[in-house]
């Protein structure tokens, strides 16, 4: 009697730390996944929160350019702002206006020596465009982080999509839009896209940077980019940006491609004819430049200077 009760004592005991072993065993498995997931995506799933500009054969900055550099600077306050450049530094106000504002915010701004390709896999590059098109991709191997053209604007920050490989503006029926990029530096995509100028077509204006990349890469293995349809702005908005109608719209976006060389875009427009700039571009601009903060410029003091003089308290 005795005996058989031990043994059914026994045999429950078992049995709760049969239950307690399995539950533990479990917590120790969910434990091991989580730390080999937060890992991985410390190692894998971050990009760096840099930006980088690329300007061949120039030492000066448009209203455009600056205006792009600003939207970084005010919106997506990144870590440093890279600026890479066939120069040693830019010579011009809106330079000296950027330093200021970079000092304003805490983003170190600089400029990296970056000489203009002329090849391609042993091919002759027909042209400066065709030259930065081979450099960003370069860029981004090397650091990874935001790729910007001197003519896109940053209306959100673009930190939600860090965690990704690669992010790229592909809108419908289109192809993929090379003016935002945002890439860890061993991005599988950048290395086939880059590989792909093995076929350079050098009278062709897009072949190699959207269509070849798109039709032969993306529309095979899309999941080797995060898509972004709209939001990019990388689709034609110059009926939206320069007409007379409103655009409230624009408060969606992450960024756009302002088309800055492309008809109705306005030429000439500076800090002080942007006031009254009735298009939604200018009031784009207006927002950039006086709403937030650091105020770039004092508006009291706009009316009373142009464009290449300002009195020595503009940043706010």
């Amino acid at each position: 009697m005795y005996t058989s009760h031990l043994v059914r004592l026994c045999s429950r005991r078992s049995f709760r730390l049969s239950v307690v072993s399995v539950v533990i065993l479990y917590l120790l498995v969910i434990i091991v996944l989580k730390v080999k997931t937060n890992s991985l995506e410390s190692i894998s799933g971050l990009v760096p929160n840099i930006v980088h500009f690329i300007i061949f054969n120039n030492t000066k900055l448009d209203f455009t350019s600056f205006l792009s550099i600003t939207s970084v600077l005010k919106v997506q306050r990144p870590e440093k702002i890279l600026v890479h450049c066939d120069c040693k530094q830019f010579e011009d106000h809106y330079w000296g206006i950027l330093l200021e504002i970079s000092h304003k915010v805490l983003v170190p701004i600089e400029v990296v020596y970056l000489p203009r390709p002329t090849h391609v896999f042993g091919q002759t590059l027909s042209s400066v465009f065709h030259s930065t098109d081979v450099a960003r991709i370069h860029v981004l191997m090397n650091y990874g982080g935001i790729y910007l053209d001197t003519d896109v604007l940053i209306l959100k920050r673009l930190n939600e999509f860090f965690k990704f490989e690669m992010v790229v503006g592909w809108p419908p029926n289109e192809n993929i839009g090379t003016q935002i990029l945002i890439a860890k530096k061993d991005a599988q995509f950048l290395k086939l896209w880059l590989n792909g100028y093995h076929r350079y077509r050098p009278r062709a204006w897009y072949y190699n940077a959207g269509q070849y990349p798109t039709e032969q890469i993306l529309e095979k293995n899309p999941k080797l980019i995060h898509r972004v349809p709209k939001l990019f702005g990388v689709h034609n908005l110059l009926d939206k940006l320069y007409s007379s109608s409103k655009w409230p719209e624009w408060r969606d976006y992450f960024s756009v491609h302002l088309l800055s060389r492309h008809p109705p875009a306005p030429k000439g427009l500076n800090e002080t004819s942007v006031i009254k700039y009735a298009a939604p571009f200018g009031e784009i601009a207006r927002w950039l430049l006086f709403d937030l903060e650091p105020h770039t410029i004092n508006l009291h003091d706009v009316q009373f200077y142009g464009s290449s003089t300002f009195p020595p308290d503009y940043i706010q």
